[in-house]
């Protein structure tokens, strides 16, 4: 199939069908599909083709607790390209978990818990969570739900949340866009398209998340009124656009000035004026959008203090944009991520 015809079949199918939760469009089935674990291999010869089969690992003898990575909606891999190396640098290990990502985030929930009874299974008695975006939320609901069985799970004495919608998002209507992202990723990963690429769209971007996703949903206003988990402790990480200060205004102003205004002392006290006029909303603004997908107030979530804000966009904040990472060039919620789980040694 053609690259064209690909995109027409796609947008046609965006444009037709809409997304499960939408107005006017019915919820489709659940998706079968399972979930399934992977860890980082320390020893590959490439980082960014380091993640192995659950089956091929080995629990850690001495104890050492393990991070279990959690991804958002839409999500192909790549997001763990910085941190999975940055975890292993640091002599943490690490698996992630990848679920059907358009579900609804119950369902999701319960496939996770089904992979921590696996790993208490294996061995692994302690584990830490990094989860990103909507990936916060099935951790949530798995750590909290009542009647959701623990009793094999591994301790989970952290949760650490990253650029998580927890009193959803106003984008996620738009959610297709992100499932043409994601499967654009995935049918150009093996460098053609075919007919399948456009089944695999057709079949996995219509799950309930959506839905879930949307401020006020019955799934949100739940997860609101719970307790958070004890024992554990709980971190947010929050993505902030960057804004410019009054100052850099100002000079901006002047500068478009010719040079007999710019110089005259009532002109540079109204472009300061301005300047911290346009800084003030432009922060206000900054604000209300967040890292651009989530809002602040919403990635700040209701079961911690311990909220860190960094300047950077939704993905940005922790994946960084070419693999291999450059560790000196970290997207800014890795050394959070690592100095909060060294606090825990």
């Amino acid at each position: 199939m053609g690259r064209k015809m690909f995109a027409v079949l796609v947008l046609g199918s965006v444009l037709a069908g809409g997304f499960a939760g939408q107005p006017g469009h019915p919820e489709l089935p659940e998706q079968a599909a399972p979930a399934v674990m992977r860890f980082f291999d320390p020893n590959a010869p490439d980082e960014c083709d380091a993640w192995r089969p659950i089956e091929t690992w080995k629990a850690p003898e001495d104890g050492r607790r393990v991070v279990v990575l959690i991804h958002g909606l839409d999500e192909p891999g790549p997001v763990w390209n910085a941190l999975g190396p940055a975890l292993a640098r640091a002599d943490i290990p690490a698996v992630r978990i990848d679920y059907p990502n358009d579900q609804k985030i119950a369902r999701s929930a319960e496939q996770v818990a089904d992979q921590l009874d696996r790993l208490g299974a294996m061995g692994v008695s302690r584990v830490a969570i990094v989860a990103h975006s909507m990936g916060g939320l099935v951790g949530m609901d798995a750590l909290s739900r009542t009647g959701l069985d623990r009793s094999s799970w591994p301790e989970v004495d952290r949760l650490i949340t990253i650029g998580t919608p927890a009193t959803g998002s106003p984008l996620a209507r738009f959610q297709p866009l992100t499932e043409l992202r994601e499967q654009a990723i995935r049918a150009l990963d093996d460098g053609h398209l075919d007919r399948r690429d456009f089944e695999r769209f057709v079949e996995d971007g219509r799950g309930g998340a959506a839905a879930d996703l949307e401020p006020g949903s019955t799934f949100l206003t739940d997860l609101a009124q719970r307790d958070p988990p004890k024992d554990t402790a709980i971190t947010a990480i929050v993505g902030r656009l960057d804004t410019p200060d009054s100052g850099g205004i100002r000079d901006e102003i002047l500068d478009i000035l010719p040079d007999a205004v710019a110089d005259d002392e009532a002109a540079v006290a109204l472009a300061s004026d301005l300047g911290r006029w346009a800084a003030h909303w432009l922060d206000r603004a900054a604000t209300l959008a967040g890292d651009g997908v989530v809002p602040e107030g919403s990635a700040e979530g209701f079961w911690t203090d311990d909220v860190v804000v960094v300047s950077a966009t939704h993905r940005a904040m922790i994946e960084a944009s070419d693999c291999p990472a450059d560790p000196e060039d970290q997207p800014p919620a890795v050394a959070i991520v690592l100095d909060r789980l060294q606090r825990d040694r």
